[in-house]
């Protein structure tokens, strides 16, 4: 499973299109696990601080980090690139 999460707050305005490409990948990549993690919470300032977020959104395929919002073949690129790992 390769997981991919998107950092948001909800006055960010571009936000709601790095989530929607991040939906539209996840539902047509049965093995891509999509979490939002909201910097509107106590629970998603955590983890952001955690993972050093510093802006939204940040978009990250595993260990890969987008800052802002990543065109639709770079999200692929690093989903491959992380396919090719899991292989190894």
């Amino acid at each position: 499973m390769i997981h991919l999460r998107v950092f948001t707050h909800p006055t960010c305005a571009t936000c709601p299109m790095a989530i929607r490409l991040a939906s539209e990948i996840a539902q047509q990549e049965p093995d891509v696990d999509l979490r939002i993690v909201s910097l509107g919470s106590p629970k998603g300032r955590a983890i952001a601080k955690e993972m050093q977020v510093l802006s939204v959104p940040t978009v990250f395929v595993e260990d890969i980090r987008f800052v802002g919002v990543p065109t639709r073949e770079a999200l692929m690129q690093a989903i491959e690139e992380q396919r090719l790992k899991i292989q190894d």
